[in-house]
């Protein structure tokens, strides 16, 4: 990464990523970026229809966008880890959950 430092998807930093992400799609009543069906907003981890972050860009292939919130989509849990490998929406490396 040329000397480049992404500092690891976890901790208080993923956790407000997650509370963005979950405010801007309850207010946008956006749906799940990969099944487009509505998400329950109010739902917590670990509940498998829960809100999760999804890296439009997967952050194993664009590891620069980790921590950008325009590469941030609200995904279901479960949608976020069906997803395979590849390297756009739909085909994206899973984000992990909280």
């Amino acid at each position: 990464m040329n000397g480049l430092y992404i500092p690891a998807w976890s901790g208080r930093r993923r956790s407000d990523a997650l509370l963005r992400v979950k405010s801007e799609g309850r207010r946008n009543k956006a749906p799940c970026c990969i099944c487009d069906m509505v998400i329950d907003y109010s739902l917590a981890y670990p509940d498998e229809q829960s809100c999760s972050v999804q890296h439009v860009k997967p952050r194993s292939s664009y590891p620069h966008l980790t921590w950008e919130p325009s590469n941030w989509k609200p995904a279901h849990l479960s949608c976020n880890k069906a997803e395979g490998v590849g390297d756009t929406l739909g085909l994206g490396v899973t984000s992990e959950q909280w």
